[in-house]
């Protein structure tokens, strides 16, 4: 009996994770820059949530979707003065890129992290 719950709770654990991932989608930029993130999950997306070494600047006229729609929000949330938060409202279709161009202040910012929201 306690093999069979072992097994039970094992697969629903696997199943928790898989759902986890299936929402967020890991992501890494092909540029220094002007970043390009590609859609390569094989779903269109709804966004992208991206975790810089510093703080940035950036508006929805520094983002651009190719092969998507437009942007509708951009958020850039500070945490501390080492790590920044932005999270991107668009819609990138399969197969599609999404371009952000820092601003000069912080073009040398480094992504963490990277994720498509699907």
């Amino acid at each position: 009996m306690k093999k069979i719950l072992r097994l039970v709770l094992a697969l629903g654990l696997m199943v928790l994770v898989g759902l986890v991932g299936l929402a967020q989608t890991t992501v890494t930029p092909r540029s220094v820059g002007v970043l390009l993130f590609d859609n390569e999950t094989g779903a269109d997306v709804s966004g992208l949530m991206i975790i810089f070494d510093k703080p940035v600047t950036l508006g929805a006229s520094d983002v651009l979707a190719i092969g998507g729609g437009e942007v509708t929000d951009v958020v850039v949330l500070a945490r501390g003065s080492m790590i920044c938060e932005v999270r991107i409202q668009v819609e990138v279709v399969a197969g599609g890129t999404l371009q952000i161009m820092l601003p000069n202040d912080c073009a040398d910012a480094q992504v963490i992290a990277a994720f498509w929201r699907l």
